[in-house]
């Protein structure tokens, strides 16, 4: 039990404030609720020790792996992936809020949950494998991908909603890219680039509305992995449609951007704010050198314009914090 509990027990039931009886209650509660320091200890130790192991396991790996069978490789790999899974979920249990290099065992758990994610693709990569070899039946390569593909997104989707850490939001979101990448691919294996940047557009809005509806979280991750997927995949549609035309390309990219700014106001989420911001950085210099090149005046009233902007932004802000302060 902490010494400073103890000592206020003590302070409290010397001056009566407290009963016997409650003194010997609060103290049990305490110690059920508290492991004790050498029960942390060998946790962290068993912790500790199992990193070592992983490390030393993916160490020997690239040394032996040519010389086992495939089934073997498969074994191996499935051993892995039920370890990491254990791992994970034993440093979950862990009272402490740091852990060896780690700030808390959620951050143990999601990393080597991450890990077992990619362990667990691996194994149904060689699975496919075996079964394509085992049986009479070929299995396109295409079709091979859709599969793992597909598992891989479930597994990612189930760490997700058990433990809604960032690690697994991420594995979720590029699991999901794979796999409906896969399945578009496989439906339609002639698509143009166009509609690749279309796909990623969609899947950004709509991982941006869920992030919105608070079904993903959280908030600044999925607004990121959102405006980040809708910028690559409007470079690509725009470069593709408008191939051509630098001046149209720069000008539908600059209002991609003011649109991510004024998302970015009204959601008051500061990474969407930051990538409309350096699209502005990237196409608004552009868009000058296309219009008058080899001329000074723009970039320069661009620069001014710019310090004008600031020393009002941060007066304002200023203003804001007086008002926050006088209240």
């Amino acid at each position: 039990m902490d010494k400073k509990i103890l000592n206020s027990l003590n302070n409290w039931l010397e001056n009566n404030l407290i009963s016997e009886s409650e003194y010997k209650n609060i103290l049990d509660y305490e110690k059920n609720l508290n492991p004790s320091q050498k029960s942390k200890v060998a946790k962290a130790i068993t912790l500790i020790g199992s990193l070592f192991l992983l490390s030393g396991l993916l160490g020997t790996l690239p040394l032996i792996w040519d010389n086992l069978t495939y089934w073997a490789q498969l074994l191996l790999l499935i051993v892995t992936t039920v370890f990491l899974i254990y791992a994970a979920n034993y440093s979950e249990k862990f009272e402490d809020k740091s852990i060896f290099i780690f700030k808390s065992s959620e951050r143990v758990s999601s990393v080597l949950y991450l890990i077992s994610t990619i362990s667990f693709g691996s194994v149904a990569v060689f699975a496919v494998n075996i079964i394509n070899r085992t049986t009479n039946q070929s299995i396109s390569e295409d079709f091979q991908i859709l599969i793992v593909s597909f598992f891989v997104t479930v597994y990612s989707s189930y760490l997700y909603n058990r433990t809604r850490q960032i690690f697994q939001h991420v594995a979720l979101f590029y699991s999901t890219i794979f796999f409906l990448g896969s399945v578009g691919n496989f439906i339609f294996p002639y698509i143009e680039p166009w509609a690749g940047g279309l796909f990623l557009i969609s899947i950004g809005l709509i991982w941006g509305l869920y992030t919105f509806n608070e079904v993903l979280g959280p908030s600044w991750l999925g607004y990121f992995l959102s405006t980040s997927t809708i910028s690559i995949g409007s470079i690509i549609l725009i470069d593709n449609l408008f191939s051509n035309n630098d001046l149209l390309e720069i000008i539908f990219l600059i209002l991609g951007s003011v649109l991510f700014v004024w998302a970015s106001i009204q959601l008051a989420e500061q990474v969407i704010f930051y990538i409309g911001g350096l699209g502005l950085v990237i196409n608004l210099p552009r868009l000058i050198t296309e219009l008058l090149p080899d001329n000074i005046w723009p970039p320069l009233i661009l620069f001014l314009v710019g310090g004008v902007l600031v020393a009002v932004g941060l007066y304002l802000n200023s203003i804001r914090e007086n008002i926050k302060n006088n209240d």
